[in-house]
């Protein structure tokens, strides 16, 4: 419901992890005419110069999700909402979300990035405030932080519930959990 302005089209994949959101966008090729296979992103030079990016993931009895946004210099903004097709935990689903934000972000060659999260543990993981003691996410935080490497500058912030709404609406939907206030047809 909270997307139904924009004109989305829902697709399943079978996977989503390392190459196939790349397959995925190259597969599914942008209905507003860009033409030609290269796109240039400009880079505006401003006193504050990151891109931003947004993240979260749900989980389900059934289903996981993941949401991205990633908000450019000049404050374009592009969405992601996955559907991962593994059993995992709200906080292995969003380190899922991190890796794959980080890669398109990567793609895109951005060399600062402040990442946003309302998760108090994961962003104090990834700062290095908190250690990562549990085993199942050690192995996600060790791909964070290689992929972080690739970047000039990456800032954690830890952000409010409030000021995360849209990403957790994005994580919702593509785990097919129901949205508070949504009817059911």
């Amino acid at each position: 419901m909270a997307l139904s302005e924009f004109s989305l089209q829902y697709v399943p994949q079978k996977a989503i992890k390392g190459q196939a959101l790349a397959d995925f966008l190259a597969q599914h090729p942008s209905p507003y005419g860009f033409g030609g296979n290269d796109v240039e992103i400009g880079m505006v030079e401003t006193r504050d110069n990151y891109w931003t990016m947004y993240f979260d993931g749900f989980n389900t009895l059934v289903s996981a999700g993941v949401g991205i946004i990633i908000q450019s210099l000049n404050h374009n903004r592009w969405y992601f909402s996955l559907k991962l097709d593994f059993n995992c935990s709200n906080n292995q689903a969003g380190y899922e979300a991190l890796i794959i934000g980080l890669g398109v972000l990567h793609d895109l060659r951005v060399t600062r990035v402040l990442i946003l999260k309302d998760s108090e543990l994961v962003m104090n993981q990834l700062n290095g405030t908190y250690r990562c003691i549990s085993c199942t996410l050690a192995h996600y935080r060790k791909v964070a932080n290689y992929l972080t490497e690739s970047f000039d500058g990456v800032t954690f912030k830890h952000i409010s519930r409030a000021r995360n709404t849209d990403v957790v609406e994005l994580t919702q939907i593509a785990s097919g959990a129901q949205l508070l206030g949504a009817k059911v047809g």
